[in-house]
């Protein structure tokens, strides 16, 4: 039963993690994309990876991943809606993914 609220933490230990989604980045200067969007307050990067299958659209891949890794230490929050996310997970962490 328990009450309203009964399992979850308080909201005064909550915080709010800002991880806007590199997908409306200008992907053709990806590494300034991640500077500005962290200079104006981002906590983490959120990588929308689509393979295609799971979800019509096709998006950010493991190599993109590495591309990015190469310019920033932010937080790299890789969402993965791919049929099989199993094969990807050493590819992922390979190319400098922080979470998947």
């Amino acid at each position: 039963a328990g009450g309203a609220g009964a399992g979850h933490a308080s909201s005064s230990s909550l915080s709010a993690i800002v991880a806007p989604s590199m997908l409306s980045s200008d992907f053709a200067d990806l590494a300034a994309e991640a500077k500005r969007i962290l200079e104006c307050g981002a906590d983490w990067l959120h990588m929308d990876v689509m393979d295609g299958h799971f979800v019509p659209n096709l998006t950010i891949g493991p190599t993109v991943v590495k591309a990015l890794r190469k310019h920033t230490t932010a937080f790299l929050d890789c969402h993965c809606m791919v049929s099989e996310p199993g094969k990807w997970i050493d590819a992922f962490a390979d190319a400098g993914a922080s979470q998947m």
